[in-house]
């Protein structure tokens, strides 16, 4: 099985708060100082694999018993099992489970005490914090400082730089997208246990990511190692914020986000031959996967990450039927009808000789209802009650189980190809360029259907087919909440679905659901910051 690309360093950053930086004293005698990491320029890549790992890991030893965020458990804090949480509250899924706010979560009635955002909200500042420490100790006059005089070196440090800027503007475009206005931290903010953050506001966050992706991708490698980012990532960024310009700023920017979604089309990626190539333990042989989380069931074990999406999808009877390459599931998390229903009536049903899809219709309809009930008609309810679903698998192309049977080894994709495609199409329709958004929409789904027959004509397209069609492609992949608001969808009584608003048919919600508040304890613990209107 492929292996993690880069070996953690060191534990030497402890998190002092949700919102503090990082302090870099050592945590016991022997750990070394931050001086003596820096030092060697060996340890360079591994304190960015730290950035990096923050976004997939949740501790220093995995899977249990020493999490990176006090009060939080291990499992639960993983930033993207964190950021699955926050996508309950949209058409796509739900669980059996209540703890930490999950049902405030799935039933669209959280507040600033709820665990779940809470914790969401700690981890973005976590990377915040680790990228800010990284970036103040690879300075020039640090590299001088401590002799690193060579210039491949020195080129090699201005890559992991601009690496670790990305994911710290990666970082406050979610905290841009979930809170709106939050604390602003930078590397130029000196460490002081006393400093308190000043809040920026949604509109001057938007800005300040803007800015700084256009200069990350100048500065970013044409390619880079798989895993980590390059300019088509900082590109990809920045047509993901345009598209969300009139969400985040009342201004909208579609030419943009056209413009930046194409610079991706045209780059070196292309579309996996098979949808459900880009979910399998050997994903990283994917064309399409232009950013990833690295994950691997032996070297980088996690109740997070993918073993997250792929033990927590699977109960019942499921692995009767298919192999996921594990050897048993969570049984917890199960579709809501509503996502079901955006497929063929056809297409909806597991095929027992078929459990790949890929001789449905649309491969996407990756369900399992043998046993099944689609509605769900009280909560929690039971595994059977909903759907389950297949889509994310500890299994490679040929069907070889990965390296572990309790954790998986398949890479979560950030940021795929066929996304890029789907803006750049919503991004058109909405400037009335209809033909280009056509063929850009076509091209997703001609990889989608099995005969190759998925093309529709103008006269089906609409921005109900646009959102439903990002629906279908990008589902568990952290997007859904942040589509329904763009759409005004999300709160209105545009688009009901189950339980959404606590109510078993749906209901419209507050407007103030739009946005996530800042945790209570940060407002009282800040004088500097203001909550969030309506909480």
């Amino acid at each position: 099985m492929k292996r993690i690309y880069i070996t953690l360093i060191f534990s030497i950053f402890t998190l002092s708060s949700c919102v503090n930086d990082l302090d870099t004293s050592p945590i016991d005698p022997n750990i070394v100082t931050t001086d003596q990491v820096y030092s060697d320029p060996d340890n360079y890549k591994g304190v960015l694999a730290k950035c990096y790992a923050a976004l997939c890991l949740s501790g220093q030893q995995g899977p249990t018993g020493d999490p990176d965020i006090s009060n939080f458990d291990e499992g639960y804090s993983s930033f993207i099992r964190l950021a699955f949480y926050v996508q309950i509250s949209t058409d796509e899924a739900i669980m059996g489970s209540q703890t930490n706010g999950l049902r405030q979560m799935a039933t669209n009635t959280w507040d600033s005490n709820t665990a779940i955002l809470n914790g969401y909200y700690a981890r973005l500042y976590q990377i915040i914090g680790y990228a800010n420490e990284f970036l103040r100790q690879t300075t020039d006059a640090k590299l001088q400082e401590r002799g690193h005089t060579d210039a491949s070196f020195k080129q090699q440090v201005a890559y992991f730089r601009a690496e670790a800027r990305f994911l710290r503007a990666y970082s406050y475009w979610v905290l841009l997208d979930t809170f709106g206005k939050v604390p602003f931290v930078t590397d130029s903010d000196k460490l002081d246990p006393q400093f308190l953050p000043k809040q920026i506001s949604r509109t001057d966050l938007y800005s300040y990511v803007e800015n700084e992706l256009k200069e990350i991708e100048a500065a970013l490698p044409d390619t880079n190692e798989y895993g980590r980012v390059d300019k088509t990532a900082a590109d990809f960024l920045l047509s993901r914020l345009y598209l969300n310009a009139q969400v985040y700023t009342n201004s909208p920017q579609w030419d943009k986000a056209a413009e930046y979604a194409e610079k991706v089309i045209q780059s070196h990626y292309s579309l996996a031959p098979k949808y459900l190539y880009n979910f399998l333990a050997d994903n990283n042989t994917s064309p399409e996967i232009i950013w990833s989380l690295n994950l691997d069931g032996v070297q980088s074990k996690t109740y997070g990450g993918t073993t997250f999406f792929v033990l927590a999808q699977t109960g019942g009877t499921m692995l009767n039927y298919l192999n996921l390459g594990i050897a048993g599931g969570w049984g917890n998390i199960r579709l809501r009808p509503e996502f079901v229903n955006k497929f063929q009536t056809s297409d909806q049903n597991f095929v027992t000789t078929d459990p790949n899809a890929f001789t449905k219709n649309d491969s996407r309809a990756l369900f399992f209802n043998i046993g099944h009930k689609k509605e769900i008609a009280a909560l929690p309810g039971t595994f059977q009650d909903g759907y389950a679903f297949t889509k994310w698998r500890n299994v490679t192309k040929n069907g070889v189980a990965g390296s572990d049977a309790a954790y998986v080894d398949t890479d979560f994709p950030m940021f795929r190809l066929s996304e890029a495609y789907l803006t750049a199409a919503e991004a058109n329709f909405r400037s009335g360029k209809s033909s280009e958004a056509l063929n850009y929409i076509n091209v997703v789904r001609n990889r989608a259907y099995n005969n190759g027959n998925g093309a529709i004509t103008l006269s089906d397209l609409n921005l109900n087919f646009i959102l439903d069609e990002r629906s279908r492609e990008l589902s568990w992949e952290l997007l859904r909440r942040t589509d329904l608001i763009r759409f005004n969808r999300y709160t209105t009584a545009d688009y009901l679905w189950s339980w959404k608003g606590n109510a078993q048919a749906g209901k419209e919600v507050d407007s103030k659901f739009n946005i996530y508040p800042l945790p209570s304890a940060d407002i009282t613990a800040n004088p500097n910051l203001t909550q969030n209107d309506g909480y």
